[in-house]
């Protein structure tokens, strides 16, 4: 049997749980009329609580629809890729290729037939691009989504912006989704040009609940053809975090797989629980501390101590003043660079968490040898 789940960033799960609200909202919004607010839509989260598996849903569901969706990332010039190649190829797609024009005609004897292809070396605008595009539709629309939004420029957010407004006060058929880190939006949604951000529908993705988490195992394993019996204790190890869920789920299938079991019971969830955490600290938390300040990262051990010796997730600001020997004033500055690094997120008054779950641990661990039992 072949393993059902899916841990790959970005990847769909095979059975969606949670997240109803923003697909149904969507689903309505790009089904109805034009001017429903509900189709510029903002999502933001941590890492690996399903921000861009979200987007891909909503794009599914607008495909479901027929309309036509434009995949761009702020990782790179997002109007450039947009009208260099995303549109144009879209454009292709549903228009038929550029015909020859005859432009000289000659019998035996005399010459010979010629063609040229009209083309054109200059790029249209943006708006252009798009109006051409939405021109040879009928009855559907464009979605435009953009992952990792909290790297985009201010200019070129800006740019994408206007021309989205500029679509959308002509009553033409458009929607657009972003998904981003939550910090990197919320500085995002503070710039001056950022008017349509803030107008646009805001989720904070938070992590699953336990029941929706235990459902994602337990459907998932039983659709691949094996019952998932301690579906409970897996689900309340994620910490309903989506890519934990996926990848405690596949490691466990393949734990069954190497016990010679035909069923996902307390063994084979008891043997994927040191390669999960193993695996998600090569994948997530290596990568999110490998340029952090030494500074930083003595605030972060100190946090992973404390949270350690106290059994809570809740740290406060006065028990790591007291840990560094330093005054909270001091730390501040510290504090706010590791909450735009979406490593930590305030937690009441005085407190901070990890924004990933395990940090701590792995914090505490790195460097030690693997425990092979």
């Amino acid at each position: 049997m072949d393993n059902p789940f899916r841990p790959t960033f970005g990847a769909s799960p095979l059975v969606w749980a949670g997240r109803t609200t923003v697909l149904t909202d969507f689903d309505r919004a790009i089904s109805g009329a034009v001017g429903n607010p509900d189709r510029s839509i903002v999502i933001s989260g941590s890492r690996g609580i399903g921000k861009t598996v979200l987007l891909t849903e909503l794009e599914d569901i607008a495909a479901q629809h027929g309309w036509v969706v434009l995949r761009a990332s702020a990782r790179e010039q997002i109007a450039e890729s947009l009208m260099q190649s995303v549109i144009p190829e879209a454009i292709r797609r549903l228009s038929p290729p550029p015909r020859r024009r005859i432009t000289g005609v000659s019998v035996a004897g005399i010459g010979s037939v010629r063609t040229d292809v009209e083309t054109t070396d200059s790029v249209p605008r943006l708006s252009t691009q798009l109006r051409e595009l939405i021109s040879h539709l009928r009855g559907t629309g464009v979605l435009i989504t953009i992952d990792e939004v909290q790297d985009a420029s201010p200019e070129d957010l800006t740019q994408v912006a206007v021309t989205y407004q500029d679509l959308v006060r002509d009553d033409l058929p458009v929607a657009v989704a972003m998904a981003g880190l939550t910090h990197g939006i919320n500085a995002l949604l503070d710039l001056p040009g950022a008017t349509f951000l803030r107008r646009a529908r805001h989720y904070e993705l938070g992590p699953l609940t336990l029941e929706d988490a235990r459902t994602a195992l337990a459907d998932t394993a039983r659709d691949g053809g094996r019952p998932f019996e301690d579906a409970e204790r897996a689900a309340q190890f994620s910490k309903g975090y989506p890519y934990l869920v996926q990848l405690l789920g596949f490691l466990s299938w393949e734990a069954a797989d190497a016990l010679g079991t035909d069923r996902i019971d307390a063994h084979s969830v008891s043997d994927a629980i040191p390669r999960t955490l193993e695996r998600l600290g090569v994948h997530v938390h290596q990568p999110a501390l490998r340029e952090v300040p030494a500074r930083q990262m003595e605030y972060l051990r100190a946090m992973a101590a404390i949270e350690a010796d106290t059994g809570s997730s809740d740290v406060s600001t006065a028990a790591l003043s007291e840990h560094l020997g330093r005054p909270s004033t001091a730390l501040s500055d510290i504090r706010a660079r590791l909450i735009e690094r979406d490593l930590i997120t305030p937690a009441g008054w005085g407190l901070v968490e990890f924004s990933q779950p395990y940090l701590g641990q792995y914090l505490l661990d790195r460097g030690r040898p693997q425990r092979i039992n």
